[in-house]
């Protein structure tokens, strides 16, 4: 745990808040502020590899008292094969290609997270989000960072991921896609395909965050072939 031998990091407690995860529990954090580092690049690496999340310019952890079910979760992604359900998802979606976002996409990117938002998250205030603080919380990030865009051949635009790179792997930070097309499983399509063209690229792995049990939005992560996940400080198979 190299980040431990930074003596210049300050690890604060959160005060308790609702949970983001699960309705009617509460939930405290332990965070670092990536502001206040210099090297955001290896930090960011050693932190997801050790349970951490990174949510805009800080890295956190949760430490809640009376539950444990956050679980840091990755894709082996020299062992990931596809499943049958992921074969169908990329047949139903055949029309559409992943490829490396472009400044054109702007305002079709901001228009769609915003949409995204008042379908799949009405009790969160990301949807207020201006396009100047949605430029700042998906564009302007202090480490590497890789844009992918979901489009069809007309170049309408399905949905979009933001990637950390990391030293050993990458990290799926935020996606959002178009919530009416619910049938489509686009969440899904844009990490399958992700997984794929970081095959070709030999990544090792791409983390997915919290697999949270009770948690019905984050149930897709347990149901790829070849996860990991984050016990005891140790990373190992699901079984």
């Amino acid at each position: 745990m190299d980040f431990l031998k930074n003596k210049k990091l300050i690890f604060r407690r959160t005060l308790e808040f609702d949970c983001s995860y699960l309705y009617g529990r509460k939930e405290k954090r332990l965070y670092v502020n990536l502001l206040n580092s210099n090297k955001n690049n290896s930090l960011i690496s050693d932190l997801t590899e050790n349970g951490f999340r990174r949510s805009f310019d800080h890295m956190y952890v949760p430490i809640c008292e009376s539950c444990n079910l956050c679980i840091s979760s990755r894709i082996n992604i020299n062992k990931f094969t596809l499943s049958k359900s992921n074969k169908r998802n990329l047949k139903l979606n055949q029309d559409l290609r992943l490829i490396k976002a472009s400044n054109s996409m702007k305002d079709k990117r901001y228009k769609l997270f915003t949409e995204y938002c008042i379908k799949r998250h009405k009790e969160s205030k990301m949807g207020e989000m201006t396009s100047e603080e949605f430029s700042s919380f998906f564009y302007n990030q202090r480490n590497k960072t890789e844009i992918l865009d979901l489009i069809d051949k007309s170049n309408n635009l399905f949905g979009s991921i933001l990637l950390d790179i990391l030293d050993n792997g990458y990290s799926a930070v935020y996606s959002f896609f178009d919530a009416k097309l619910s049938e489509r499983g686009l969440g899904k399509n844009l990490i399958i395909q992700t997984v794929l063209k970081l095959k070709k690229k030999n990544v090792p792995y791409l983390y997915l965050g919290y697999w949270v049990k009770d948690c019905n939005k984050m149930k897709y992560k347990i149901l790829f072939n070849n996860v990991e996940l984050f016990t005891h400080g140790v990373w190992t198979e699901k079984s």
